[in-house]
């Protein structure tokens, strides 16, 4: 049932641009770049919700179908949705907690060696993952901050820590 899925990304994209959309805009025109990264971070996230939240559902809708109807394919497909599902909210939670641990010790090591930015940086990325967290009520997706010297060198290859 993919128009379930699809749904759920609608679903995530409307909300998403109404409330990050907008203070994107703000941050946007106010040139606080924090504010529109946390815009941008909001549409990210609820969409990323609205995703798990569509596969969820229609691998629900599948199994329901092929059982009343006798189908054991939708079923095998209802299946395979609520696994994949699944799998990306395990996959989210992982990507969270390396992000707030790799944040947490940059704090630290910023302490330590008394490096302003490091701290700031590791603050400011924690301080989005709370705010969006507190908005979205779901999956949060987050992009590395760009500015950041030796946590994007240990993997290159990945664009967007999501939580």
């Amino acid at each position: 049932m993919d128009f379930i899925k699809k749904a759920g990304i609608v679903g995530g994209a409307v909300v998403g641009g109404i409330i990050g959309g907008t203070l994107s805009i703000v941050g946007h025109v106010t040139k606080i770049k924090f504010v529109d990264e946390l815009g941008e971070s909001i549409v990210d996230s609820t969409i990323l919700t609205g995703s798990i939240a569509g596969q969820l559902a229609s691998g629900a809708a599948d199994i329901v179908a092929g059982g009343v109807q006798k189908e054991p394919d939708h079923i095998e497909q209802g299946k395979k949705d609520l696994k994949a599902g699944g799998g990306k909210i395990v996959g989210n939670y992982v990507n969270n907690a390396k992000l707030i641990i790799n944040n947490s010790g940059d704090i630290v090591q910023g302490v330590r060696t008394r490096d302003i930015k490091k701290v700031l940086n590791g603050a400011k990325t924690l301080g989005k993952i709370a705010a969006i967290g507190a908005i979205t009520v779901g999956a949060i997706k987050i992009e590395p901050d760009k500015n950041k010297d030796s946590q994007n060198e240990s993997a290159p290859d990945q664009e967007q820590e999501s939580i």
